[in-house]
């Protein structure tokens, strides 16, 4: 909330992506930055998680409003990749939502939004980072230094009505 504001005056960056099949290149601009709420849906519409989890459009406000940092990818003013991080600023920060549309999946944005997000936590030195991952997407978050809870400090949550 605050912290985006602040870091905002860093600027977007820009990269140039090549697609899956190398026939041409994509600017990309990353921006640290709040999405507006109808990207925010159309990204998160993409997953088939409103399915398994329905979500009202308050609840994608709220969210929108109490997320301590977001990072979103850019093509064309079109909104195509978001990551954003729940924290304290201190000690705790959660990475959820790494949403990137199917289109532009395989393309390394959501690698680049991952790596931006780790790094805020390095500069604000949060101790601990966490993530609930699907087990079909594990592997890609073990590649980029995230590991496996050990079987003895299992991860706990709520049911869905809590």
């Amino acid at each position: 909330m605050e912290l985006n504001k602040k870091m905002n005056r860093m600027g977007p960056v820009i990269f140039a992506l090549a697609d899956i099949k190398g026939k041409h290149m994509l600017d990309i601009i990353y921006k640290q930055t709040t999405p507006n709420l109808e990207g925010y849906k159309n990204l998160y519409s993409s997953t088939g998680w409103k399915y398994k989890y329905p979500v009202t459009e308050e609840n994608l406000r709220t969210a929108l409003e109490n997320t301590w940092v977001w990072i979103c990818a850019y093509h064309e003013e079109n909104l195509v990749g978001i990551g954003r991080l729940i924290s304290d600023g201190a000690l705790y920060a959660f990475v959820c939502d790494l949403i990137v549309l199917p289109k532009y999946q395989n393309m390394k944005i959501g690698s680049s939004i991952l790596k931006r997000l780790k790094q805020i936590c390095v500069d604000k030195q949060i101790k601990r980072v966490w993530l609930f991952a699907a087990t079909d997407r594990a592997a890609f978050y073990e590649q980029r230094g995230f590991e496996v809870r050990p079987s003895n400090m299992p991860g706990m949550q709520l049911s869905d009505n809590c």
